[in-house]
């Protein structure tokens, strides 16, 4: 069994490309990369050191070039898979289906969101009934493709969770987080819904009079200036602080009090299961995936995405109960080693490989 992964970048900060990273160091010589875009070169390295074969297509959006590289690769590797995914690895894999029929090519959803117009979406639906097998990262990503594309209801399938591993702390920050620190990482996007987190601690500090609550989030986007101008309606530029990308993630998860992540359309949510797996005490909404990785009351606290008076009573009651807050912290630990280790996911792809090449001599 020999598997082609096809990659838009090296970027190991994003979840794709570090999971395919994990894949390549468990299949090692039976695993291909292919890479489409010459972006964040520097995390090459890491994906020098699995051992697998790598090879780089630098052709902008030409399919056709990608394509003839694609195929030389499959037919000299003697290539039995193509594992892809996002919209223009989608595009690829169709025609290395079309040229190489008999190549079983698998496609992985990270997201549920639909196809931007009507003919994406006709494109799209016809690519996917080519492709062998799908892979859905929760069971609100399949349910909700599943809903946009009913074809997909009748090809081979399977929910794996991402893996998660114990981030490490590489550096410290100047920052140093105050007492009581709630912290997300989060792009800052309309879906990630950071609002309702500014608009909770409106009614903390200013309402409540809880002036000792401090936010901090890490990541960038185009709802920022959005989100600033909420800050200052609010006069809390004291107590929130946008900081922009940073790559020690590790330092701020293990120095915060409670994570907390609103998202309404989270596919995973693996910023979530590095919290769980710090032990931290987590607040997350009763949307996307989120409920399928919190239990509530049991491994963290699940409300209403849009209610800020949820999030506020939510957040107040772990500060007031801080050995509740500190079981929920180790019940989420217990349930992400369970459910997401590195070991299962790694695992549950082999075993759908074999899945799919059984079919094929069936």
């Amino acid at each position: 069994m020999k598997i082609l992964y096809i990659l838009p970048s090296y970027n190991i900060y994003g979840g794709t490309p570090r999971k395919t990273l994990w894949l390549l160091e468990y299949f090692k010589e039976n695993a291909v990369l292919y890479v489409y875009s010459d972006s964040e070169k520097e995390f090459k390295k890491f994906f020098d050191q699995t051992g697998a074969k790598i090879y780089e297509g630098n052709y902008g959006k030409n399919i056709f070039k990608h394509i003839k590289k694609i195929l030389k690769i499959i037919d000299e590797e003697k290539i039995d898979i193509v594992h892809t995914q996002f919209v223009f690895g989608e595009t690829l894999a169709f025609f290395i289906k079309l040229f190489r029929p008999n190549i079983k090519v698998i496609n992985a959803f990270v997201g549920s969101l639909p196809p931007e117009n009507r003919l994406k979406y006709k494109l799209i639906s016809y690519f996917y009934r080519k492709f062998d097998g799908f892979i859905y990262v929760s069971n609100y990503v399949r349910k909700e493709k599943e809903g946009q594309f009913p074809i997909l209801k009748n090809k081979i399938s399977k929910v794996i969770y991402n893996g998660v591993e114990k981030r490490d702390i590489k550096k410290f920050d100047k920052l140093k987080l105050n007492k009581y620190s709630l912290y997300t990482t989060s792009g800052l996007t309309k879906i990630k819904n950071l609002s309702v987190l500014i608009k909770a601690l409106n009614i903390l500090i200013n309402d409540k009079n809880y002036k000792n609550i401090y936010l901090y989030i890490v990541g960038d986007g185009p709802e920022k200036e959005n989100l600033e101008r909420l800050i200052k309606q609010f006069n809390l530029g004291k107590n929130i602080f946008l900081l922009g990308y940073k790559t020690n993630v590790g330092y701020f998860l293990k120095e915060c009090d409670i994570y907390v992540h609103p998202a309404y359309a989270e596919g995973f949510g693996i910023a979530v299961a590095e919290a769980m797996i710090e032990a931290k005490p987590i607040i997350v909404s009763n949307a996307g995936a989120l409920p399928e990785l919190i239990e509530n009351k049991k491994s963290g606290l699940v409300v209403d995405a849009f209610n800020e008076k949820e999030w506020a009573n939510a957040i107040e009651y772990l500060i007031k109960n801080p050995e509740y807050a500190k079981q929920l912290g180790l019940n989420a630990k217990e349930r992400a080693k369970k459910m997401f280790s590195k070991e299962n996911f790694v695992k549950n792809y082999e075993n759908f490989y074999k899945e799919i090449l059984n079919e094929q001599k069936n």
